[in-house]
């Protein structure tokens, strides 16, 4: 009788943890991943109602930042401008749970299916923008954008996919080639093609952390291949990445203006911000006189996003949760061998690429990423927590 209900209770859980995997890997298209959502919350529930999460990972360095960041969020609400407009959004905040959910469910039985998932919707999704690279879309005013609605959050959305399979191929004993190679060298050639400079650098700084937790001694053969990089690119390539430093460049200054105008906000609202979903509805108060743009969807930036937003409490809450998920998964790095050491270090580097990143893209309320990068750190920190003990 017991052996029974255990194996009604098992399937709980692993309708919980295919649901997971189903939510992360379709997160590029919300809606398939949002219904999908609704299952994975039923049998989590289930699951954890039958004590089948009992002894397993939950996050637990992640909750208290992720707590305080709900708080200043409803404290954003509450001094809203306009109230019912911002607590229209609130609720999404609950989407944070992916991270505990994924610590607990993803285990060295579902990590490779997830990885397997996400290899081959990177694969599709890189030929789909390649194609449309072929096909017209070359130029700034016209990118690849795969079939999301936008080009930052395609290129976000394979940024993580790339850095995390890359890092799965290199450390993952059982190295599937066959698998992960093409999604890696045809979503690197995709993140080039679309002009998306904060996914380069995300990347870079992606390629960095892979190098000190694989072989810290590559990290020497940094400067070659910044060479190498410089004479093999095609010039479009190499002006756009100059650019980054340039800050008479349009989109450059225009970021500029609107950092200005976010600390302007934080300035008038330190401690609650503006309201959810208030900055492009004030912006052009605080707009400067020479901003290129009158309007802006966000302020392209995820510090000065959630400051000017949220509060200065709900930024300290960010940063916590960025730190904690660091200190946690880089400690435990050293105490994993094989596969659990691979997935924490592909979990420790995309996480990182997309970190670095959003400080010229607000990417971490951006859905589709916030999905797939939830979900991703939720298996480093599920790793760390099992390196503990």
């Amino acid at each position: 009788m017991a052996e029974n209900v255990a194996e009604g209770n098992g399937r709980a859980r692993a309708v919980a943890a295919g649901s997971l995997v189903a939510v992360a890997a379709t997160s590029c298209q919300l809606g398939v991943a949002n219904p999908i959502l609704l299952v994975l919350i039923v049998a989590l529930w289930r699951a954890w109602r039958g004590g089948e999460l009992a002894g397993r990972p939950a996050g637990r360095k992640l909750l208290a930042p992720m707590a305080l960041f709900a708080a200043a969020s409803v404290a954003s609400v509450a001094f809203s401008p306009h109230v019912l407009a911002s607590l229209d959004k609130l609720p999404r905040i609950a989407i944070l749970l992916l991270a505990p959910a994924a610590a607990a469910l993803i285990d060295d039985t579902w990590w490779p299916r997830l990885v397997a998932a996400l290899a081959a919707v990177a694969t599709l999704l890189a030929v789909w923008g390649i194609v449309q690279y072929v096909q017209g879309a070359d130029t700034l005013d016209d990118r690849i954008h795969g079939p999301m609605a936008h080009y930052m959050i395609y290129s976000g959305w394979l940024l993580l996919c790339v850095a995390l399979l890359l890092t799965e191929l290199l450390l993952d004993p059982r190295r599937r080639i066959w698998l992960l190679l093409p999604p890696v060298l045809l979503g690197t050639v995709a993140l080039i093609l679309s002009f998306t400079r904060n996914s380069w650098v995300g990347l870079a700084a992606g390629l960095l952390v892979l190098a000190a937790v694989w072989r810290r001694q590559l990290l020497l053969l940094y400067p070659v291949l910044a060479v190498v990089v410089w004479l093999a690119f095609p010039r479009p390539i190499l002006d756009r990445v100059i650019s980054i430093f340039d800050l008479r460049q349009h989109s450059n200054y225009d970021r500029l203006c609107m950092t200005i105008s976010g600390l302007q906000m934080v300035r008038d609202y330190p401690l609650t911000g503006v309201g959810l979903d208030m900055v492009a509805r004030l912006y052009p108060l605080y707009r400067r006189d020479d901003a290129p743009r009158w309007e802006v969807p966000h302020l392209h930036n995820n510090l000065v996003q959630i400051a000017a937003e949220r509060g200065l409490p709900a930024l300290a809450a960010y940063l916590w949760l960025i730190g904690a998920y660091l200190v946690a998964t880089w400690r435990a790095a050293p105490r994993l061998t094989g596969p659990p050491r691979a997935a924490l270090a592909a979990s420790l580097v995309a996480t990182v690429a997309i970190t670095v990143a959003g400080l010229f893209e607000y990417n971490f309320w951006s859905a589709s990423v916030q999905y797939l990068t939830l979900v991703v750190m939720g298996v480093g920190i599920g790793r760390a927590e099992e390196a503990r003990g």
